[in-house]
């Protein structure tokens, strides 16, 4: 074969190979800017999420806070009133201590 034809078929193989290269790269660039776009669209609708969950957590420790304070508050009422009672049975105890003490009185002037 002549040079010139060997020249020419490796010439139109060379084209052909680089059109080929050229229209998979255009390929695979749209593929990785959809892949971006997806991306993109995944990472939106992760903070979104996020934005519920945490406003979820918030509400939910806010409630937790609420029952806390409502127990905590049940709490110092029951406290109050032991101390209430426990003040009540002191006062009952030195009532009855002056009672005896005065009753015991006679009885150790008494025998003595």
């Amino acid at each position: 074969m002549d040079s010139a034809v060997i020249a020419a078929i490796i010439s139109v193989l060379g084209a052909g190979f680089l059109a080929m290269l050229f229209f998979f790269m255009r390929g695979i660039r749209a593929d990785l800017a959809d892949v971006r776009a997806e991306i993109r669209a995944l990472r939106g609708e992760m903070q979104a999420e996020f934005a519920a969950v945490r406003a979820e957590m918030r509400a939910e420790f806010a409630a937790v806070r609420g029952e806390m304070q409502a127990e905590f508050a049940a709490v110092r009422a029951e406290i109050q009133a032991v101390r209430t009672d426990v003040a009540t049975l002191q006062q009952t105890v030195a009532r009855h201590e002056g009672v005896l003490g005065q009753q015991g009185r006679p009885l150790g002037t008494a025998t003595g």
